[in-house]
């Protein structure tokens, strides 16, 4: 007889799972991969920098537009022209330098901006007279055959220093050297009159060779020198040294006529060559700049 209760289960036993079947995967459409887009690159400057000038401004005011940093940067371009570029940053804007302009230049026209650079100590001699070299091999201009002016030695610089302290006229000597240029301030003895003596070589490409924008170059006799202490110091000169030339240099601009007295002597005593001394008052010589000679001071 069949049991009814058959189908009951006792709880003792377990049914059998069902087999599990897994779903089958939909076919997802991968995402199209994207190539990286390239990373623009800033575009090659072909300009050649040869040196770059002392950065000048900040928050000195003497205009109303002078409250500003700026800098030039000397070289050549693309087409091998020798070129000045002048970057500005007003620092009260916090920006970075733009450049402000790019000229290309002539030989003479670079050999001044360099002048005037050097005379503001804004680049040193070495620099000027690398710089110099390369203008004269990219425009074909034969080098000089002396070895270039970088400064006395210290025995030139000792032979100058006795040179001042032997006037009798002249006081309170105080000296330094920078950038190939021997400086002496002094006053004189009557009067307490400033003076300043500054001594160097000949450059290559010299300003005072020129012709200089705005000043009058006038050779005088020894005996022509009106001031006193300035007759002082070329008679002490003339006497060490072979021969010895003077030139007024003076300012058309300026109505004052502000002049600055250039001697170049001949054979002076332990020093080779010519040798230049130039005797103004201090503040005449930002103007004329002992360098170049430039009285526009840009």
């Amino acid at each position: 007889m069949k049991n009814p209760f058959k189908f009951f289960r006792s709880s003792s036993e377990k049914p059998h799972p069902e087999p599990i079947t897994e779903a089958p995967e939909e076919k997802v459409n991968p995402e199209p991969t994207v190539p990286d887009s390239p990373v623009e690159q800033p575009p090659v400057d072909p300009f050649v920098e040869w040196c770059r000038s002392q950065i000048r401004g900040g928050i000195e005011r003497r205009e109303r537009n002078d409250i500003f940093e700026a800098y030039n940067v000397y070289g050549v371009d693309e087409h091998d022209r020798l070129t000045c570029r002048r970057y500005h940053r007003y620092p009260e804007h916090e920006r970075d330098f733009d450049l402000s302009y790019s000229r290309a230049l002539t030989f003479d026209e670079l050999n001044r901006r360099l002048l005037s650079d050097l005379d503001k100590g804004d680049i040193k001699l070495p620099v000027y007279n690398d710089c110099i070299a390369k203008a004269c091999e990219l425009c074909d201009i034969p080098l000089s055959d002396s070895a270039g002016f970088n400064g006395f030695s210290e025995a030139e610089s000792a032979a100058l220093r006795d040179f001042c302290e032997a006037f009798d006229t002249l006081t309170d000597q105080e000296y330094r050297t920078t950038d190939g240029v021997f400086c002496c301030a002094c006053r004189s003895v009557v009067g307490d009159e400033a003076f300043n003596l500054r001594f160097r070589k000949p450059l290559p490409h010299d300003a005072i060779n020129g012709d200089i924008a705005g000043v009058s170059k006038t050779p005088i006799e020894g005996y022509d020198i009106e001031s006193l202490w300035i007759m002082g110091v070329y008679n002490r000169l003339r006497d060490r040294c072979q021969s010895c030339r003077v030139t007024v240099l003076t300012s058309e601009w300026s109505l004052k006529k502000e002049s600055v007295f250039l001697m170049q002597a001949e054979g002076f005593s332990t020093i080779n060559g010519t040798l230049l001394l130039a005797v103004a008052d201090e503040a005449s010589f930002p103007r004329f700049g002992f360098y170049s000679l430039d009285f526009t001071n840009k």
